[in-house]
């Protein structure tokens, strides 16, 4: 096994309904234990485990004790078998207003007692998106930016459409499996940047198969230890997500590829089409070694979290509709972005409409990550005080011209 291999994180969904069974927390507790070792034992490094609650149905309201003292069995089981963080998704595509508003409701008190957890709203599916609900998940934004003074905590928040399940990143992860199981996040994004130094001199067709034919092994090993673990009486395992994705803690930025391979900067021209190369590259290593995949598989800008991207921002070469326009072929959507701490929501609710119907005509999952920032304006710059995010200026959120009628509609198809 590869020294340079690394599992970005193990997500391992649970049912917080059953958290309370000490039978129940004993099995999860020898599962982790065991893919730990397994992939330690293998040589995969290992940077996060987390949990992943099953898909919490938004039209059931559940009254906030019980459900704030389940989180609370849920936090306290995490932090005493070494987990970080873990993620609660609310489907809120189908529910009415009044269910929407609790759930968000649910969400929020979650956030304020455990800086641990993660929130994801599901606003949009399959071909069907609720305006209501993204506005009310808007809503939800503003209101968790004001957790702090730097408006940190939207890091935890995520909204999802057209969302894939057993998706191992946070915030978009959710499941509807019953059974214990888990998916892994890969960290292909620094060997593919080693791949691409140590071969410059080759052209577009040859490198692209270069890329697969010495990707695809790490892959493989991957999966063939989960089996493994999988076989030995362990828990189910769903699959992988070999999205190339930025990891600040060490500067692995997914700009620096578009930059080996010759755009100088992201957001100039060019852009688009790189990332598309990129994204055949990991569909052409998924397609080559048949391994159950599951979640984005695509190229992750994220902003606050690629601190290429951030120089980039703060030279004013990107814009938020250019983001949004990668979104038709990058991994994750909207990510990670800071915007002026007093916007509309109409504003920021109509970017959800507009990354929905991406995500839908294209039949993929999207997500939409923004973080106000409180008392900032556009350009100044963000004052965070974190190991894995780059300060960088406050972006122009563009002005809506969807009406505030339309975002009382609870159901809409896109054709």
């Amino acid at each position: 096994m590869k020294s340079d291999l690394y599992l970005r994180s193990i997500t391992y969904t649970i049912d917080l309904f059953k958290i309370t069974s000490r039978n129940y927390r004993s099995k999860v507790a020898a599962d982790i234990s065991k893919i730990r070792k397994g992939n330690e034992s293998a040589g995969i490094k290992i940077r996060t485990v987390r949990f992943n609650v099953i898909k919490i149905d938004a039209s059931i309201r559940y009254e906030l004790f019980s459900f704030i003292k389940l989180v609370e069995v849920l936090s306290e089981f995490s932090e005493g078998i070494g987990i970080r963080w873990f993620n609660l998704a609310f489907d809120l595509v189908g529910v009415s207003e009044k269910s929407a508003k609790h759930a968000t409701y649910l969400a929020y008190e979650v956030m304020k007692r455990h800086s641990q957890s993660f929130i994801n709203l599901i606003v949009a599916n399959d071909s069907m998106v609720n305006p209501m609900a993204a506005r009310e998940a808007v809503r939800l934004v503003g209101k968790v930016s004001r957790l702090s003074w730097n408006g940190f905590d939207n890091f935890r928040l995520g909204i999802s459409v057209n969302p894939a399940t057993e998706t191992p990143f946070f915030p978009f992860s959710f499941s509807n499996n019953r059974e214990l199981s888990y998916s892994v996040a890969v960290e292909l994004t620094q060997p593919l940047l080693n791949i691409i130094k140590s071969n410059s001199d080759m052209e577009y067709d040859q490198l692209r198969n270069k890329l697969i034919c010495d990707l695809s092994p790490m892959v493989l090993s991957v999966e063939e230890v989960a089996l493994s673990i999988e076989g030995d009486l362990g828990p189910e395992f769903k699959g992988q997500d070999i999205s190339l994705a930025p990891f600040p803690d060490t500067r692995i930025s997914v700009v620096e590829a578009l930059h080996l391979l010759g755009v100088k900067d992201i957001g100039e021209n060019g852009t688009m089409f790189f990332t598309a190369y990129l994204t055949s590259i990991l569909k052409g290593i998924l397609n080559s070694t048949e391994v159950k995949a599951v979640g984005f598989n695509g190229v992750m800008y994220s902003l606050l979290e690629d601190h290429l991207m951030c120089i980039s921002n703060d030279m004013k070469t990107l814009d938020i509709n250019k983001i949004i326009s990668y979104s038709s072929l990058c991994g994750c959507g909207l990510d990670m972005v800071p915007i002026p701490g007093n916007f509309l929501i109409e504003d920021l609710s109509s970017i959800v409409m507009d990354v929905a119907t991406i995500a839908i005509r294209h039949n993929k999952p999207l997500g939409i990550r923004a973080l106000p920032i409180p008392n900032k304006c556009v350009n100044e710059f963000t004052e965070f005080d974190s190991d894995f995010l780059t300060n960088t200026r406050v972006m122009n959120l563009n002005p809506s011209y969807i009406s505030n009628e339309f975002f009382k509609i609870n159901k809409q198809e896109i054709f």
